[in-house]
């Protein structure tokens, strides 16, 4: 939507070394106590949960002594990266007081991003000074910025690149073409080509494992590994594919139609829709409406971020219409060059308990 209106974003990436490792344990239960409100049982539960952890080495045989963990939370765990968030408070609460910076934290991820227009560069000195607090406010609290896995993504117009590279100062140094987030590989221009790419020889490599096994599998079995291997990862942040070219829609459909063919042992040359509707499996453009249209369904219903509901933007009519009442949303649009909304035909209804379009 920034990129509509004409501006350009700087995504900063941050990770932190070995950060579960490093929580300080009396600190931790500081933060919750003053940081949160927790108090009473609550906090002596914690406070047990946190205390009196001890680990050894064991090889074959042999295994070493035992020495207290007195650092760390639990990895693996529910509580772990909760108690890794509510460690990092102080951190989000320094982010959170640069206005023109947004951020998200996923666990020891520190995702820094701005938007500006093209003549305001001075914005980003903001993001060198957000980032000189951050590293204060990490070695304090005896955690530490991995400098090798910072990255910086540019997502502005070509002749404007070199200005905001040289206006970026000390980040220049980690500016990348395309960074890995989350397991999705963005570029400059948002076009995920790269991810495709990537995804589609991943389906690929482990499809042609899948089938080696399928002889010795029955067909439950190789369901479950053609799900686990194939489909998850077609499915995995799939609601980032509504941007995705024909082209490269059409390269994971073509990752689909091979897994519902090993599936149903079927000829190379086999018609695939059929295979798709007897397998009760949506194509791939119709899994990415349906993960939109429940991703919807639960911003509208509180089950979402509020900043998921914040995007969405309810239907107001110009005029007093029997669709008033009916809950729709609105599609926004920004013109570039202007910041003007334009209000175009009703995307769905609030109230999709079926989760299906409303034409």
């Amino acid at each position: 939507m920034d990129n509509d209106a004409g501006k350009c974003s700087v995504l900063l990436m941050l990770d932190l070394t070995s950060a579960f490792d490093t929580v300080d344990h009396h600190i931790l239960i500081e933060r919750l106590k003053k940081w949160v409100g927790v108090s009473g049982t609550a906090l002596e539960w914690f406070s047990s949960y946190l205390h009196h952890r001890s680990f050894s080495v064991a090889v074959s045989d042999f295994r070493s002594s035992s020495t207290s963990l007195t650092y760390g939370v639990p990895q693996g765990s529910v509580l772990g990266p909760l108690l890794f968030l509510i460690y990092l408070l102080p951190l989000q609460h320094i982010m959170g007081s640069f206005e023109d910076i947004s951020y998200h934290c996923y666990a020891d991820d520190i995702q820094l991003y701005i938007s500006f227009m093209p003549e305001d560069l001075s914005k980003l000195q903001r993001l060198n000074d957000c980032l000189d607090l951050i590293k204060r406010r990490t070695a304090a609290n005896f955690l530490q910025l991995n400098e090798g896995k910072t990255k910086v993504l540019v997502c502005a117009p070509d002749r404007f690149l070199s200005q905001i590279v040289k206006a970026l100062g000390p980040l220049s140094l980690y500016v990348k073409s395309s960074v890995r987030n989350l397991g999705v590989t963005f570029d400059s221009s948002f076009t995920l080509d790269g991810h495709v790419k990537s995804l589609v020889r991943s389906c690929f490599y482990h499809s042609r494992n899948v089938a080696r096994l399928s002889p010795n599998l029955s067909r439950s079995e190789l369901e479950i590994a053609i799900h686990a291997f194939i489909s998850s990862r077609l499915d995995y942040c799939n609601s980032l594919f509504m941007c995705l070219s024909k082209g490269s829609l059409d390269r994971l459909q073509v990752v689909q139609n091979a897994a519902a063919r090993l599936l149903t042992k079927s000829s190379k040359y086999s018609h695939v829709t059929p295979l798709l509707s007897q397998l009760h499996w949506l194509p791939v453009k119709f899994r990415v409406d349906f993960k939109i249209l429940v991703l919807t369904y639960r911003a509208v219903h509180g089950l979402a971020p509020a900043y998921i509901f914040d995007l969405l933007q309810p239907y107001v009519p110009s005029r007093s219409l029997r669709s008033s009442d009916l809950g729709l949303l609105a599609i926004k649009k920004i013109l570039r060059g202007g910041l003007r909304v334009i209000e175009l035909l009703p995307l769905w209804p609030l109230d999709c308990g079926t989760l299906s379009p409303k034409h």
